[in-house]
């Protein structure tokens, strides 16, 4: 076994892994990341040691290049929580990272002779480059944990970074040993300036490349904030025809309960029919009985509303708040918090088969110096928690994500938190927010 060259391959795949970890930075991790990556330089080092020697003596030596891409896909995949098609997409791109810098060593370094600095300036061009890559476009392209990209788009990067730069590097290198010109050293030599002249267009590729994709993934996170813009109002709206339907039906119950007095005077000695009267009326009565006075007169509507609905359906509904201390919140962001709070709580126990269960709970109230918010519910099953959030069990994870992250944003707006706790079959959402704004 050749081990000079087995660590010189070995030295490839790291740079490799360096590169496309500056790409994982900002995406979620799995649990034991740091185990992971080790295992995965593990078979990086095997690798290197066992199968590029296979590679080297063919006529296929760029297969080894391809072999260590698929490898570095498997790490991002192990490592990360991600989709597949955002580990290629990583992988992708760390290889356009770690090409710009063997390009720009290989223009640098082989202009005719080797310099006395030569290790100094290896580590010093593929410091630079990281850095700077990874400040220009890797910290720019992750979008909450995730790169959120289809297989079209991985495989179309995919086949383009790995054609143009082995097409770019490889051929010109299997030309060159063809003709048996050194193309290190052989400065005058029309292959050797073909051979620089392919690392400057590979080096302009990579950067317009990944330059391309920030634009790209800009204009998608514009995109996505306007839709979720569109959807929020369209929730808004939807909740404003319930708001009116409800208002619709308790109208048609008060005339109904109009009718039920004026024959409840008419059957003066019928004492059975008259009692079963009261008790329709009583009934329906209670129905109603939903107004809550917090003290903050938005808070009393979207309460009586929620309140209303919950006993309608049979949900049992508690609510205790001082509504004065949310005053500082502006209505369409309090109407918003607390509505996508409560409707969450009441789709949850409108699962559950146990009436005993289906209850929701609003409580409002000061501690020390902050203003507290929770809403409780039972709910069925577990709950998979991301970024500290819930991961909707809707097939439809866009358009029901948004409300709990625009809930996380109209709290963190007010320079508060949010935080969800999921125990014991018991759901609590809890928020807090300072008093001195």
């Amino acid at each position: 076994m050749d081990w000079t060259n087995g660590l010189s391959a070995f030295s490839y795949c790291m740079e490799m892994l360096i590169a496309v970890y500056l790409y994982l930075i900002h995406l979620e991790k799995r649990k034991m990341f740091w185990g992971r990556i080790a295992a995965g330089m593990a078979v990086l080092f095997l690798s290197a040691m066992f199968v590029n020697p296979w590679f080297s003596q063919t006529t296929v030596a760029w297969g080894w290049f391809i072999v260590v891409f698929f490898l570095i896909i498997g790490i991002c995949f192990f490592s990360c929580s991600i989709g597949l098609e955002d580990a290629v997409y990583a992988a992708s791109c760390g290889y356009l990272t770690q090409h710009f810098a063997s390009s720009l060593y290989i223009l640098i370094r082989y202009q005719g002779g080797a310099p006395t600095w030569e290790g100094l300036l290896y580590y010093l061009v593929y410091a630079i480059v990281y850095c700077l890559f990874y400040f220009l476009f890797a910290r720019k392209i992750a979008e909450n944990g995730h790169y959120h990209v289809t297989w079209q788009t991985a495989l179309t990067v995919m086949v383009l970074v790995l054609g143009v730069t082995i097409a770019l590097s490889m051929f010109t290198k299997i030309a060159a040993d063809d003709a048996n010109v050194d193309l290190v050293y052989s400065v005058g030599n029309g292959l050797s300036r073909l051979f620089r002249s392919t690392q400057i267009y590979a080096m302009l590729f990579c950067v317009f490349f990944l330059w391309m994709q920030v634009l790209q993934r800009k204009e998608l996170q514009a995109v996505r904030k306007l839709e979720q813009s569109e959807l929020l109002w369209q929730q808004r709206q939807a909740q404003y025809q319930m708001s009116r339907d409800n208002i619709d039906l308790i109208n048609r119950k008060c005339h109904d309960l109009k009718h039920q007095i004026a024959a409840l005077s008419a059957v003066e000695g019928q004492s059975m029919k008259r009692e079963a009267l009261i008790s329709e009326i009583q009934d329906m009565v209670e129905v109603y009985d939903t107004k809550t006075d917090t003290g903050n007169e938005a808070l009393n509507t979207i309460l009586m509303e929620k309140g209303l609905y919950c006993r309608m359906h049979g949900i049992q509904w508690t609510c205790v708040a001082d509504g004065k201390l949310l005053d500082f919140i502006d209505v369409i962001d309090l109407y918003t918090l607390i509505g996508n709070a409560v409707d969450n709580a009441i789709e949850a126990v409108e699962k559950l088969e146990e009436p005993e269960n289906r209850i929701v709970s609003v409580r409002i109230w000061q501690k020390a110096a902050f203003a507290v918010l929770q809403v409780e519910n039972y709910f069925a099953g577990t709950v998979e928690m991301a970024d500290g959030l819930p991961v909707t069990s809707k097939g439809d994870t866009f358009s029901h994500g948004i409300g709990l992250k625009s809930m996380r944003r109209i709290v963190e707006k007010y320079q508060g938190s949010l935080s969800v706790k999921a125990e014991g079959g018991m759901f609590l959402l809890s928020c807090v927010f300072p008093l001195e704004q």
